[in-house]
């Protein structure tokens, strides 16, 4: 969505389309970001393999970052659907384990398409659960990630509300990516480790 091209797999079942970190440089308002994308950690339908090596991958990649200039921003990107105690756990894995809490975070809802009377309404109706739960985070998005079916005259069917949806979301990166990238990683995952 944020690419503007399908450059990025997505997986529409259970089977992952990222096994590995990918980089993907983009251009908003004449800055470039490398956004990172990661393999998903969905917990309860992984296989303890799969999760291994989705922990591996991003251990990895957030000491590759802390030492090439830092972690400027962690979106946390999730489905549409129930508060759920695997979401609870990678919001901590990140935020607080990877990064220390000290990179700020903010959450990416797809598939809000259908939401009434706006995509903002998963969020107005959830965020209670967030924050009794003790998850903060520094902005939010409702979207639509997809243009959907094609429709009489080029059109797709959900192309208004997508290309709003870039827009919110590229709004939020500009806004809330800090200039400066958090660097202290190593030192604090190896002494969490001991």
């Amino acid at each position: 969505m944020i690419l503007g091209d399908e450059r990025a797999k997505v997986a529409d079942g259970d089977t992952p389309q990222t096994l590995r970190s990918a980089i993907y440089p983009v251009q908003i308002h004449g800055t470039t970001y490398n956004l990172h994308d990661t393999m998903g950690l969905k917990s309860g339908s992984d296989t303890n393999e799969d999760y291994g090596k989705a922990l591996g991958n991003l251990y990895r990649l957030v000491i590759d970052l802390s030492d090439s200039g830092g972690v400027n921003l962690i979106v946390f990107v999730i489905k549409r659907g129930r508060f759920t105690r695997s979401l609870h756990q990678n919001y901590t894995l990140f935020h607080r384990g990877f990064c220390d809490s000290k990179v700020p975070i903010v959450m990416v809802v797809t598939g809000c398409e259908e939401m009434e009377p706006t995509m903002d309404t998963w969020w107005i109706e959830n965020e209670p659960s967030f924050t009794l739960s003790g998850m903060s985070f520094a902005d939010h998005a409702c979207v639509c990630a997809f243009n959907g079916p094609g429709v009489s005259s080029g059109r797709y069917y959900n192309e208004d509300r997508f290309k709003k949806s870039r827009e919110v979301v590229s709004k939020l990166l500009v806004q809330r990516c800090m200039s400066d990238g958090w660097k202290n990683v190593r030192k604090f995952l190896f002494s969490s480790l001991s």
